[in-house]
């Protein structure tokens, strides 16, 4: 199974990978060993294009991941963040960034190559948690390695080898 989705990985280096991940997208975790969750189904879908796109990626026992991104105007145009907030809302002061010092998590994405990786940092209740999300698009797969960091615990990972799914 490591040697599918080294195949995987190394066929992401041409891909788009925002365009390439869109969809719904499902498969078994390949590598649970370093992953206290342990084996199971992992389900990833991407909607929306180059500029704005949705990512949520679920796991055994629910929710991993999940954002909204913008590509910024100021920004290189392979690094995404929240988007910001149009008519009533940014009249109202609403559409200021994200800041994670004021209890809300913050995601952001970027475009490495062939891959989209996808960022979670959550700093609530005094401690740290961040969560990394690689997406390698090969064809009709997606390559996909997770990887959790939290305050005073050893990092979790999982990688796990995807195929479209209609659901």
């Amino acid at each position: 199974m490591a040697s599918v989705l080294l195949g995987v990985l190394a066929a992401a280096a041409a891909a788009e990978p925002i365009a390439d991940s869109r969809g719904r997208w499902a498969g078994p975790i390949a590598d649970s060993s370093g992953w206290t969750g342990g084996a199971g189904r992992v389900e990833l879908r991407v909607d929306g294009g180059g500029e704005r796109f949705t990512v949520d990626f679920a796991g055994p026992g629910g929710a991993l991941l999940a954002g909204e991104f913008q590509a910024g105007k100021d920004r290189s145009k392979d690094v995404f963040g929240p988007p910001a907030a149009k008519g009533l809302m940014s009249f109202l002061g609403r559409g200021s960034p994200v800041n994670p010092l004021d209890g809300k998590p913050l995601a952001w994405a970027r475009r490495a190559g062939g891959e989209l990786v996808v960022y979670r940092l959550d700093l609530r209740g005094g401690a740290h948690r961040l969560d990394r999300l690689a997406i390698a698009p090969a064809g009709d797969r997606l390559g996909v390695a997770f990887e959790r960091r939290e305050h005073d615990r050893l990092t979790q990972r999982f990688t796990a080898t995807l195929e479209r799914s209609g659901r």
